[in-house]
C-alpha cells in the first residue's frame, strides 16, 4: 500500500500545459585530422499536449542544433576543409516521470538538414546542401527547482550525446 500511495503522490516533471526549453552541448567529433571548431550545440522547446496520467505525457515543439569542424589534409600541399551541419526541425517526445523531479523520455526530431562545406588550398570551393534531417534520442532530466534542471540525451543526429540545462515555465 505504501508503494501505491508514494507513486501516486509524485509530482510529474512534464504534463499537459508544461513548457520546457533546453540548451545543451554535445560530444565533439574525434578523428586524427579533425579539429572541432564548434562543438555540437543545441536548443529545444517542448510543450505538453497530452497526458496519460501516471504513465506519462506527450510533448511537441522545436529543435535547432549546430556543429562545425576543420580538417587539414596534407595532399599535394595543404588543403583546408571546413564542414558545418545544422538541423532545424519539429520535436516530439514521450515523457515518463520516474521519481519526484526526475523523468526519462524518448522521441524524434524531423526537419531540415543544412550542410555547408568550404575547401581552400589548391582549389577553393563552397557547397551548401539542403535535405531531410532527423534525430532519434532518449534522455533523462532532473529538476533541481521547479523551474531549473539538467538533462542528458543519447541518440543519433546532431550529436551522439549531449548534456545541458532545462528551464521549465
Amino acid at each position: 500500500m505504501t508503494c501505491i500511495f508514494t507513486v501516486s503522490a509524485q509530482e510529474n516533471v512534464f504534463t499537459k500545459g508544461t513548457h520546457i526549453a533546453s540548451v545543451g552541448i554535445g560530444l565533439p567529433i574525434f578523428r586524427a585530422t579533425y579539429r572541432s571548431t564548434i562543438p555540437p550545440v543545441s536548443t529545444s522547446y517542448e510543450m505538453g499536449i497530452f497526458d496519460f496520467g501516471r504513465p506519462g505525457s506527450i510533448g511537441v515543439g522545436g529543435f535547432v542544433g549546430f556543429w562545425g569542424l576543420k580538417d587539414k589534409v596534407l595532399y599535394k600541399g595543404e588543403v583546408s576543409h571546413r564542414y558545418f551541419h545544422t538541423l532545424i526541425g519539429a520535436r516530439g517526445a514521450y515523457h515518463f516521470t520516474i521519481l519526484d523531479n526526475w523523468e526519462v523520455y524518448a522521441g524524434a526530431v524531423l526537419g531540415l538538414n543544412i550542410r555547408s562545406t568550404k575547401e581552400s588550398g589548391h582549389a577553393d570551393s563552397r557547397h551548401t546542401h539542403l535535405g531531410f534531417g532527423y534525430q532519434a534520442f532518449a534522455g533523462t532530466r532532473y529538476m533541481f527547482t521547479p523551474s531549473l534542471g539538467a538533462y542528458a540525451e543519447f541518440g543519433y543526429g546532431i550529436s551522439y550525446g549531449s548534456i545541458g540545462i532545462t528551464f521549465r515555465f
